[in-house]
């Protein structure tokens, strides 16, 4: 009988310790929807990676202009600059998860970062994403002096003259040092790798003549391309570009095929934000990308506006972790 008693008590403590867990985890659930029903009810702090006035702090303020009009709420700039854009994600990834501190994130500090800069203290996971923005291409460019005109005839002249070639990146473990090394390794070649602090004195090294090849985004070579002060040598996409339908895509060459390296954008939470927050931002972002002037804005800036749903997006910077992470695991990043 006593044994009997032991039991039950024991069962009843049981089922009082799960009550108590159930009702906790009811009342954060409620908390968490009446939270997401009144969102947002302040100003929202959107954390930029780079200093203002370069591209990504002009298409986020074009975006949280019209974002912030759509929401009812002031969306404030915040710009974060260094180490290529991680401390700014490493602000985002250590705030509250309640949706009033987003980040307009990049492949390179959300993606790449977290692969080829060692200590860098998170990873994708550590951001939920929200939804993308747009996409810009990357177009690779060569001195005119090259003897090389297409992608296939400087394949050719890297291999007769390896090690010899130049080519300048704004910065180890950037998208475009990344783009340059994938295709090296894509085409067994080799060549030497000339980092920049950033892309100004980089460009205005190749408009110089003292850089053999580069990587620049095609709205900032369509100009430079026209005038005869850099050559194309393709686009690194997958399809021609609709602003641009002269320049041919290095896959249209005879050896580089299925090679995409284009730059996105988008909005990123912390990751444990609830759900609810998440699908009213991505409403809100959808909104705000659905209307002409923020679509024109952005094509002007070079972007392709990329809506989507939020797995999308998650979906997008998993495919990209994954092939990058094996990149890093063949080709040194360092150098």
């Amino acid at each position: 009988m006593q044994t009997f008693r032991r039991h039950a008590h024991a069962g009843l403590a049981r089922r009082t310790l799960l009550a108590r867990a159930a009702f906790g985890a009811a009342l954060a659930l409620s908390g968490s929807l009446v939270a997401a029903q009144n969102y947002p009810a302040k100003p929202i702090s959107l954390v930029v990676p780079f200093p203002a006035g370069g591209a990504t702090d002009t298409v986020t303020r074009l975006v949280a202009q019209h974002l912030g009009q759509v929401l009812g709420q002031t969306v404030v700039v915040d710009n974060v600059a260094g180490a290529s854009g991680a401390i700014a994600a490493q602000k985002v990834v250590r705030a509250a998860p309640d949706g009033y501190t987003l980040l307009a994130g990049t492949v390179n500090e959300v993606v790449l970062a977290p692969i080829v800069t060692a200590g860098t203290p998170y990873k994708h996971q550590d951001l939920a994403p929200i939804g993308e923005i747009g996409v810009t291409p990357f177009v690779l460019v060569a001195n005119p002096k090259l003897p090389a005109n297409t992608i296939d005839e400087l394949l050719a002249l890297a291999r007769r003259k390896p090690g010899t070639l130049n080519v300048g990146v704004p910065g180890l473990g950037t998208l475009q040092h990344v783009a340059t090394a994938m295709l090296a390794s894509q085409a067994k070649v080799d060549w030497l790798t000339v980092p920049y602090k950033g892309a100004a004195p980089l460009n205005a090294d190749l408009l110089g003549g003292q850089v053999d090849l580069a990587v620049i985004t095609l709205p900032s070579a369509i100009g430079y391309i026209q005038d005869g002060k850099i050559k194309s040598l393709g686009l690194m996409s997958l399809h021609r570009d609709e602003r641009a339908k002269d320049i041919a895509t290095i896959n249209e060459g005879r050896e580089i095929k299925g090679f995409t390296t284009d730059a996105w954008m988008g909005l990123l939470a912390p990751a444990k934000t609830p759900a609810a927050v998440i699908a009213a931002m991505n409403a809100a972002l959808t909104q705000t990308l659905a209307k002409p002037e923020v679509r024109e804005g952005l094509a002007k800036l070079g972007y392709r506006v990329e809506p989507g749903t939020p797995a999308q997006f998650g979906e997008l910077m998993a495919r990209e972790d994954a092939r990058y992470r094996k990149l890093a695991a063949t080709v040194k990043l360092d150098r």
